[in-house]
């Protein structure tokens, strides 16, 4: 159970807890150490460029940088190797990263404009829960809004789950609390994969609705509930030997 001043939600914990509560105490309470994951590496990668690519003061028209040129500069510069089994499965990953990338760019260059943030943190409450976190991209156009965030999922959902839907929630009110203003035309959930983007708008009662069940979460939390939840993801769960569910005791 979590009692100190340092507690929060975030994102990523609120989508932890949902898929298995007791995955949450080992990784957030118990502070047990996660192994390295290819897929983790492979996506923060390809954000890390997109990051840079887009940046108000580090963009190839700032630098003065030929933009093909200088996104595949980026790739080499960020990429991550942790998780990889073999050499060959990370020479694989880097190949279809820099597909994934100029598709990208074949797509996007002709509209580029700078992001108005990167990578910009946020923190608010919802009553007495801190939530942090940070959004991928921050796009302005004559006073309107976008909110970006990169996917590199390798399947593209057909339904979104509760955890899922809660994300852009969570960034359409964070958007509203930095940008001051009810002008957030959309937020984009880009599964760069497939090369489509699915736009979110909310109305009060959704993001009501998603504030309940943050709250509710946050209480489960600060109450040790902490249950364990068998699901497709147990056999690669690092805590398996250790998790009730997963070994039926």
């Amino acid at each position: 159970m979590e009692h100190d001043n340092n507690f929060y939600l975030s994102f990523s914990r609120l989508s932890t807890y949902i898929k298995c509560p007791m995955r949450y105490k080992f990784i957030y309470v118990d502070n047990l150490p996660t192994i390295p994951r290819s897929y983790f590496s492979f996506g923060n990668s390809i954000h890390k460029v997109l990051e840079t690519f887009y940046h108000p003061e580090k963009n190839f028209i700032e630098l003065g940088k030929s933009p093909y040129k200088y996104m595949l500069e980026l790739l080499d510069a960020s990429w991550i190797s942790d998780g990889y089994s073999s050499n060959s499965e990370e020479i694989r990953a880097k190949n279809e990263a820099k597909k994934i990338l100029t598709d990208f760019y074949r797509k996007s260059i002709f509209a580029f404009r700078p992001a108005l943030f990167v990578e910009k943190s946020f923190s608010f409450n919802i009553e007495n829960f801190e939530l942090k976190g940070r959004i991928d991209r921050i796009d302005e156009r004559a006073g309107h809004f976008t909110i970006v965030d990169y996917k590199t999922n390798s399947i593209m959902p057909d339904l979104f789950r509760e955890e899922d839907f809660l994300q852009p929630v969570i960034y359409y009110i964070a958007g509203k609390e930095i940008l001051n203003t009810n002008k957030i035309d959309a937020v984009s959930l880009y599964f760069l994969k497939f090369d489509k983007k699915i736009n979110f708008s909310f109305d009060d009662s959704v993001v009501e609705k998603s504030k309940k069940r943050i709250h509710e979460i946050g209480t489960l939390i600060q109450k040790g509930d902490f249950r364990a939840k068998a699901n497709g993801n147990c056999s690669n769960c690092e805590f398996r030997n250790i998790c009730l569910a997963f070994s039926g005791k």
